[in-house]
């Protein structure tokens, strides 16, 4: 699977990469917590997964079309505060096998997604 980031999610990164240093290596790991939502994995029944990634309050599908769906997640940061929540939005074309991260945003800077970077990137 490849994952890439738009130019406005790596200004994103970037800026808020200041505050928090983990942060690429967080977003290394749920790179690899997304390859089993996508890619069946030996030993790893993909329904299942999907049911649990999903069905809690971690992450939520925006839209879904026949050869895509658009995800907003909750990325888990090793350097945040208590009260610090970062959510990040990417795109998966699953006919194509690729993830497109589009936005990342701090909870407490901004409360929603930013529609019209996902309708640009659709």
């Amino acid at each position: 699977m490849n994952f890439e980031q738009a130019p406005e999610f790596q200004k994103d990164m970037k800026r808020l990469g200041k505050k928090w240093r983990s942060l690429p290596q967080d977003i290394i790991d749920a790179q690899m917590g997304l390859l089993p939502l996508y890619i069946p994995q030996e030993g790893v029944d993909i329904t299942i997964y999907r049911n649990s990634f999903f069905g809690t309050n971690r992450a939520t599908i925006l839209h879904q079309g026949e050869r895509h769906e658009v995800v907003k997640m909750r990325l888990d940061v090793a350097d945040l505060g208590r009260n610090d929540k970062v959510r990040i939005v990417f795109i998966a074309v699953i006919s194509e096998n690729c993830v497109l991260f589009i936005e990342m945003y701090a909870k407490n800077e901004k409360s929603r997604e930013d529609q019209s970077r996902i309708k640009r990137y659709l």
